[in-house]
């Protein structure tokens, strides 16, 4: 059994395994904002088992898996057993391999392109080249004298605000266990090509992938990206498992290996941190929420603050198919956590903070990543690169200040100009919404 064939096969089975109720439809917080709050659920369901099976689905069907932004409130409504995220991630994997046919390669090798030249340019804006060694590393031969404690699968986008893989690298080190980096572009998970259709290219990233984590032999395998980790989970693994017979060791989010080593970490817990944090939640990775809370409960000064506001998306980034539905979250995010008087928004992954922190001069509180306030803690701190540029009044003036970054790395100026201009521009354009709050 090949990969398409073992992921067929785990299609066809879980399209099988739904009963069609609907359930997982009516907890969907993104069915209003692509206009289908009024729609039968059992009807978009049937469509979503017709997608899987081959078929066209219907419009409801092929605009409900389009939107899916992996929050997974639909894990929590099903009685019977069926994973519906994976259900109708399934599906609109069948109905964009079904509408692109044979472009599908073409399109997934341009989104991988489009990411990597992407990553290639907004990190080395902001470090210089030993330090791009360091977080995209070539792997390294193991022995068995030199096998790590934690083998780091960073992803690719993370990449851009390297601050957050040097912080989560030092605090494990803080902990006394020895860490190799892997991911960037030669290690990727295969998301983005698998989003385009083309699930034999996905399948042989992944794969490659997971063959480079496994070849550190570490007593530990940690993920940082949550997009990486479903990833892993829903499609590679499962996979490889039925492809191979083997049950993989698999990878576990980086907050939730904090949260289980407490007893290492907590005697590094050496200053208090007087902030009131409020956390930008996401709901698809609930044991990352729970593991974060902790983490910060046992920080000594740290108030947390629940914002009672609506919650949607695996990561900010993933709300990108609705934009007027993500402005209005964060909008009234923003809005509650000024009423509630925080002096810290915590983000947890990177998609999001890259979002959020560029409205920082806008608002009435910082915003910052959680793994700041831990290695603050610690007594470790590492300059968040990325918001400098984000902030600086114009982009001419944030490459200005990149300026020997630029020269070292041999960077085309335009070029740079215009990867900055299109990572920034998504939230940029909310600024007037967010100035009206402030």
């Amino acid at each position: 059994m090949d990969f398409i064939e073992a992921l067929d096969t785990r299609m066809q089975d879980v399209a099988s395994a739904c009963v069609g109720c609907g359930k997982c439809f009516e907890v969907c917080p993104m069915k209003g904002s692509i206009g289908l709050s009024e729609t039968d659920p059992k009807d978009v369901l049937g469509g979503i088992i017709d997608l899987i099976r081959g078929g066209d689905g219907n419009e409801a069907a092929q605009r409900w898996a389009g939107a899916c932004s992996s929050s997974a409130f639909c894990r929590d409504a099903c009685d019977y057993g069926v994973d519906p995220l994976f259900l109708v991630k399934m599906a609109n994997y069948a109905n964009v391999r079904r509408r692109d046919g044979d472009a599908v390669r073409k399109n997934g090798a341009a989104s991988f392109r489009t990411v990597a030249k992407s990553l290639r340019i907004l990190s080395r804006l902001q470090v210089d080249q030993n330090t791009v060694a360091r977080l995209q590393p070539t792997p390294k031969p193991v022995t068995d004298e030199c096998k790590p404690d934690i083998a780091f699968y960073i992803g690719c986008n993370v990449g851009k605000t390297p601050h957050i893989v040097l912080l989560c690298v030092e605090i494990l080190q803080a902990m006394g266990l020895s860490c190799e980096i892997l991911g960037g572009s030669s290690a990727c998970c295969g998301i983005n090509q698998f989003r385009a259709g083309d699930g034999e290219t996905a399948g042989r990233a992944g794969l490659a992938a997971l063959s480079q984590i496994e070849a550190q032999q570490a007593t530990t395998n940690l993920s940082w990206c949550p997009s990486c980790q479903l990833q892993f989970e829903d499609v590679i693994l499962p996979a490889h498992r039925l492809m191979t017979g083997r049950v993989d060791a698999g990878l576990t989010p980086f907050f939730v290996f904090l949260e289980r080593n407490l007893d290492k970490l907590r005697p590094l817990f050496k200053h208090d941190i007087r902030k009131r944090v409020a956390i930008n939640e996401r709901p698809g990775t609930p044991d990352v929420l729970r593991a974060v809370e902790r983490l910060l409960s046992e920080i000594s000064g740290i108030e947390l603050v629940h914002l009672d506001v609506p919650r949607a998306g695996l990561m900010s980034t993933y709300l990108n198919v609705t934009p007027k539905f993500k402005e209005s979250l964060r909008a009234e995010e923003f809005e509650a956590a000024a009423r509630a008087g925080i002096t810290t928004l915590a983000t947890i992954f990177h998609g999001c903070h890259r979002e959020l922190c560029k409205f920082e001069n806008d608002v009435s509180f910082e915003i910052v990543n959680v793994v700041e306030i831990i290695g603050e803690c610690i007594g470790i701190r590492v300059e968040d690169t990325y918001k400098k540029l984000a902030l600086a009044a114009s982009v001419d003036e944030a490459l200005q200040n990149s300026a020997p970054l630029l020269a070292e790395h041999g960077l085309n100026a335009d070029e740079a100009r215009d990867a900055l201009i299109a990572d920034l521009l998504g939230a940029k354009v909310l600024q007037g919404a967010i100035r009206e709050i402030a």
